[in-house]
């Protein structure tokens, strides 16, 4: 077993690893890292994925940010890749790693576990099959492309209705294939609004979709090269199926550990990225993050937030004292022309966390009504009946984007509707109307305060 030391190991790469890789390194060149990843990539933007299906993206290629090799060259960091930890001797300060070749027993000063996290993947007995799914690495997307070429399939069946089941469903369709979607809750896209729901999923129903929904896959099976997914009163048949219920922290090899963790297996970490174990630091998709409305340790496994995380980390790790003020969990998504964005609390959200909420429930256009090209755009903001205090937003239609995150930055900044109401928007046909949907809804939510 091969012996190595580093001042920093940092377990995981793709966002939060090689972000305090590059972090720490920046600050303190002598700093001796080494990141060591289970996958062959090192640093790729899985969020890209669904656009290489549709061909909005070039290749699976284009995603990958940087090689193993550019990266050290470029970061100064050394890269295992195809190496995997599984164990940790704390007290010793040791991580016992294995790959196809060999195993290393690999000591540090300070470690960084950013593991990631993978796809809830229920026992169904054609797993593993040519033609069942998942969408997770730049190969998840090669092998989707590569099963549409050569078998031009006709139906497909996804299997879970959250942000990369839309997406992937929104790819699939560019591909000529006919989309179910089976969602096991009465919505898709998680906390989404009622209203705002119901304008999304029917948008989506009248462009070809079709929902299952309250409906559990209990299994699939595939009979005479056609796939059947079970479920309790009924079977859907497909040419292939997409599996997007969901992920799961990469943190089974740590749970006798001592680190604390959530129910669902992620690191809880403080605003320093830094666990309950002196000099061990958690980021990204395998640890918790700060509600900066609610206070509480939340998981929502996001690119945006591994990268913050991991940048935190690492300047804790060199020397300087950085912290990270959290989330209010902003979302963005689309299908076609339709976009969905959320950011802070649902209403229902707010009541559960004690705020005496409201909400005001807006329609407008995203351009001046004289406009070509202006688009239906509708927005439920919700705000606190005592102070006014804005506690989130929703929106859907066209052009969502810039309006979510003037409401994102006011919840930063304990905003309220009667700031919003006031704020000096710019304004010119091609972009707005004059008066903004941002604008009126403040306007509306004012007379409930």
């Amino acid at each position: 077993m091969k012996k190595m030391e580093y001042d920093v190991v940092i377990l995981g790469g793709v966002a939060a690893g090689t972000s305090a890789a590059a972090s720490a390194k920046r600050i303190n060149k002598n700093l001796k890292i080494a990141i060591f990843q289970k996958e062959p990539y090192i640093s790729y933007g899985g969020c890209g994925l669904p656009y290489v299906i549709s061909g909005d993206v070039e290749s699976a290629e284009s995603v990958i940010a940087l090689t193993p090799e550019k990266f050290k060259e470029k970061k100064g960091a050394d890269v295992f890749v195809e190496h995997e930890a599984y164990n940790i001797d704390f007290s010793n300060k040791v991580v016992y790693i294995k790959s196809q070749n060999d195993e290393k027993i690999v000591s540090y000063n300070k470690l960084v576990i950013s593991t990631g996290a993978s796809p809830i993947i229920p026992s169904f007995d054609t797993w593993g099959e040519n033609g069942i799914f998942k969408l997770r690495n730049p190969d998840d997307a090669r092998s989707i492309l590569n099963f549409i070429h050569k078998n031009n399939p006709k139906k497909a069946i996804i299997i879970g209705g959250g942000f990369i089941g839309i997406e992937t469903a929104e790819a699939l369709k560019k591909h000529n294939i006919d989309i179910t979607i089976i969602e096991g809750t009465d919505h898709i896209l998680g906390e989404i609004e009622p209203e705002i729901h119901e304008e999304f999923i029917n948008s989506l129903k009248d462009k070809g979709i079709t929902f299952v929904l309250n409906t559990f896959a209990e299994n699939i099976i595939k009979e005479n090269g056609i796939f059947k997914v079970i479920t309790k009163d009924s079977v859907y048949t497909a040419d292939m199926i997409i599996v997007s219920i969901g992920v799961k922290p990469n943190t089974a090899f740590l749970k006798e550990s001592g680190l604390i963790m959530a129910k669902n297996g992620a690191i809880i970490v403080n605003e320093k990225m830094e666990t309950n174990i002196k000099d061990i630091y958690a980021a990204g998709d395998c640890a918790t993050v700060n509600h900066f409305i609610t206070k509480e340790n939340v998981y929502i496994p996001l690119g945006t937030t591994a990268n913050k995380q991991g940048r935190i980390a690492g300047k804790n790790i060199a020397g300087i004292n950085d912290s990270f003020i959290g989330v209010v969990g902003s979302l963005i998504t689309k299908f076609e022309d339709i976009e969905y964005a959320k950011t802070g609390l649902t209403l229902k959200k707010a009541k559960e966390k004690g705020y005496d909420a409201d909400a005001v429930f807006i329609k407008s256009g995203s351009k001046a009504h004289y406009y070509k090209g202006s688009k239906k755009l509708k927005i439920k903001l919700v705000f606190e009946k005592k102070t006014g205090k804005i506690l989130g937003a929703q929106f859907v239609g066209g052009e969502t984007h810039p309006r979510l995150n003037t409401i994102t930055s006011l919840l930063y900044t304990n905003g309220t509707v009667d700031m919003l109401r006031n704020m000096d928007l710019a304004y010119s046909p091609p972009f707005s109307p004059v008066w903004d949907i941002d604008l009126v809804a403040a306007t509306q939510a004012i007379k409930k305060v």
